[in-house]
């Protein structure tokens, strides 16, 4: 029942919408009403500008990496081995992303959820997130194209997982390399409209 009231949490921190309300505060805007509608940081900075786009990246994060960190500190999970306390957590990580990509505040609408799966990564591994970041960084450095970084992340992704126990000392789950294939295939999904622009050449790149 706790661990249930966890994720239920978990998922209402992600349903959040920072971007929107970064878009209302900061530039008295509704960013689903500009660019191309969505929430995240792309948008953000596309319509606003660096400030507003970092601080909506930073506050995506932090709720993906507040959700699971305070997860970890749950008697419930302390008390669990290795491998049942970090599926637990990536369920708590899953359930903030969820909430990010369904925002009940949004009538089940929301954003594509990589800033804060980035948040999830960094704390269940920090090396998981570090690599994930170096992934997303080369690919965006090389075509500045941010959704085509995000699509290569989330495709080597659940592979990425499969090194935790070179970087953490962790016993290797596939229950968590399942969590994590579905989670991606999930933001793929979510991306589908870009790779329909990415296919016929209209996808835009990200001046920063």
């Amino acid at each position: 029942m706790i661990f249930f009231l966890c994720l239920l949490a978990a998922f209402l921190l992600g349903s959040v919408p920072f971007g929107l309300l970064v878009g209302k505060i900061w530039l008295g805007i509704d960013v689903r009403k500009e660019g191309s509608g969505n929430i995240g940081m792309t948008n953000v900075m596309r319509i606003g500008g660096r400030g507003p786009g970092i601080v909506t990246f930073l506050l995506d994060f932090g709720k993906g990496f507040l959700a699971v960190r305070l997860a970890s500190l749950d008697d419930v999970l302390l008390n669990k081995d290795d491998e049942t306390r970090m599926l637990m957590l990536t369920l708590v990580g899953c359930a903030v992303v969820l909430g990010h990509v369904y925002s009940v505040f949004l009538k089940f609408k929301g954003g594509k959820g990589v800033s804060t799966l980035f948040g999830i990564l960094a704390a269940l591994s920090l090396g998981i997130g570090l690599l994930a970041g170096a992934v997303w960084i080369s690919m965006f450095l090389w075509k500045r194209v941010s959704s085509l970084s995000a699509l290569t992340l989330l495709v080597v992704l659940p592979w990425l997982f499969l090194l935790i126990p070179w970087l953490t000392e962790q016993i290797p789950s596939l229950k968590q390399f399942f969590m994590i294939f579905a989670l991606s295939a999930l933001l793929i999904y979510k991306h589908r409209e870009n790779i329909s622009r990415l296919i016929s050449g209209e996808e835009r790149k990200l001046k920063t």
